[in-house]
């Protein structure tokens, strides 16, 4: 998974679906990305209102939450087919 771009990077922070979003030139968090089960999928939360991003960082996010949000229904895919393989094994 790519985690650093060209101006800001995501730091996996102490919870497993939550990531830092930092500005890599003074290390500021600039805003968070975390799992948001309403709309059941990754989102990014800036950290402050005065926050701004160029149309590069804001793709580079979007790729970011992308990522994250392929891994999660990738992996839902994957528990999905555990149970039917067991019980086709116990057939």
């Amino acid at each position: 998974m790519i985690t650093k771009y060209k101006y800001i990077e995501f730091v996996q922070t102490d919870f497993e679906s939550r990531w830092n979003c930092i500005n890599r030139r003074n290390k500021g968090i600039l805003g968070s990305v975390s799992y948001y089960s309403r709309w059941k999928e990754f989102v990014f939360a800036a950290e402050d209102i005065c926050v701004i991003f160029n149309n590069s960082c804001l793709r580079d996010i979007a790729l970011f939450l992308d990522q994250l949000n392929q891994q999660r229904a990738a992996a839902a895919i994957e528990r999905a087919k555990a149970p039917a393989a067991l019980e086709r094994n116990q057939l």
